[in-house]
């Protein structure tokens, strides 16, 4: 009888912790940035190419740090925050025209700050540097809205699209299907109500960051810190997208530096999904335009400039040179 009324209990505090937790609003107080307004950016280097750097989802300038150092007489770089993580704020929430994450409103506002910056400083065909989920997409889908205005791409240690994993088989299922699940059940009945410590179990672990585990803990940290209904949109968004549904319509050189990990890595159940979603989803995607370039990265999870700085270093400079 004790177990029945403790199990009771446990299901009503269940039910006010979820009541009470709205993951798809910012907290109360939480203040707001323009919508569309030029990025936070960062700017270094000497070299007469342009590089715009673009973290990927949770991280801000500062993981190129790096990278900026070493580069600095080869190019001009200008590393983006994208609104909300770091110090940033993000935009509002859209109202119900723009919910759908479909429609990729919070998105398309930083590819408009973006773009703003580029417009600001005057780049003349910039090679875009995407990396990681999120980071990647903007890069590509800059590429395709804005041929005349970008140079090239770089998707660095990046899933090429979200691909689910049902009952352990890789299952992809058309935009139209996924879209309306993602709008119906994943954002307000699975995400809504999550606490934090559920979705920091959840989410990418630090070996997908990085091989090296200290540097992996700490970009997971730096991830982990960003505001989770700001997560939960930009996540929404990356799920409810496929940007190799238009890899045909890329009229500017693409390289991928592709990580491949390690075997113990890829051979964990948790991490099924890094195959499909970073590895075998871009072999499709450069079949179906040749000016996409793969290069395979070993030994070397997401950060490819930290896992294998010189072999990172070249690449950049091959492809922008």
């Amino acid at each position: 009888m004790m177990k029945i009324i403790l199990t009771l209990l446990w299901i009503c505090v269940c039910i006010v912790s979820s009541a009470q937790q709205n993951n798809l609003v910012h907290t109360t107080g939480y203040k707001t940035s323009d919508y569309g307004a030029i990025v936070s950016y960062l700017k270094d280097g000497t070299g007469k190419s342009d590089l715009v750097l673009i973290p990927g989802l949770g991280f801000d300038a500062s993981v190129f740090k790096d990278f900026v150092a070493r580069n600095k007489k080869s190019f001009t770089m200008y590393s983006v925050t994208l609104p909300g993580y770091g110090n940033t704020a993000a935009p509002p929430m859209p109202d119900s025209v723009h919910a759908s994450y479909g429609l990729q409103y919070w998105t398309n506002g930083a590819i408009e700050g973006i773009r703003k910056l580029i417009a600001k400083e005057h780049l003349r065909k910039p090679i875009l540097v995407g990396h990681f989920a999120q980071g990647a997409q903007i890069a590509l889908r800059m590429a395709i809205e804005m041929p005349d205005v970008i140079g090239g791409v770089i998707a660095v240690g990046a899933p090429a699209k979200f691909v689910a994993i049902v009952n352990g088989v890789v299952t992809e299922y058309p935009m139209q299907i996924t879209v309306p699940y993602i709008d119906r059940y994943t954002g307000p009945q699975w995400f809504k109500p999550m606490s934090k410590d559920a979705f920091d179990k959840g989410n990418y672990s630090p070996e997908v960051y990085s091989l090296n585990r200290q540097t992996g803990e700490a970009l997971w940290k730096m991830s982990a810190g960003v505001p989770l209904p700001v997560y939960v949109r930009y996540l929404c968004e990356f799920f409810a997208s496929d940007i190799t549904l238009d890899a045909d319509k890329l009229r500017c050189p693409v390289l991928v530096l592709r990580t491949l990990f390690s075997p113990e890595v890829l051979g964990k159940d948790i991490n099924n999904y890094i195959k499909p979603q970073f590895i075998d989803a871009w072999d499709r995607m450069a079949k179906a335009n040749p000016g996409i370039i793969i290069k395979d990265i070993l030994n070397s999870a997401s950060f490819a400039w930290k896992d294998q700085p010189v072999e990172f270093d070249k690449a950049v400079t091959a492809f922008v040179h």
